[in-house]
């Protein structure tokens, strides 16, 4: 038996990096700043719903405005 724990470790060594990623497992180090990393994104919400909201209305505007041009176009 010892023999197939040594290939199976010996397999886990050489591949474990691609097994994490084809897996899409998390690493303790990913996990260890979550809390944090969260918080930080949260509070980038407001800012973005305001960017979105300015977005909008300057959109709105140039959109109105090109109507207006092509109105005037023959």
């Amino acid at each position: 038996m010892r023999l197939v724990d040594d290939y199976i470790d010996q397999y886990m060594d050489r591949n474990m990096e691609i097994l994490i990623e084809e897996w899409q497992l998390a690493l303790k180090r990913d996990t260890t700043d979550l809390k944090r990393r969260i918080s930080a994104l949260e509070k980038e919400i407001d800012p973005l719903t305001e960017f979105e909201t300015y977005a909008f209305e300057k959109l709105s505007e140039l959109e109105e405005r090109l109507k207006k041009v092509k109105e005037g176009l023959p």
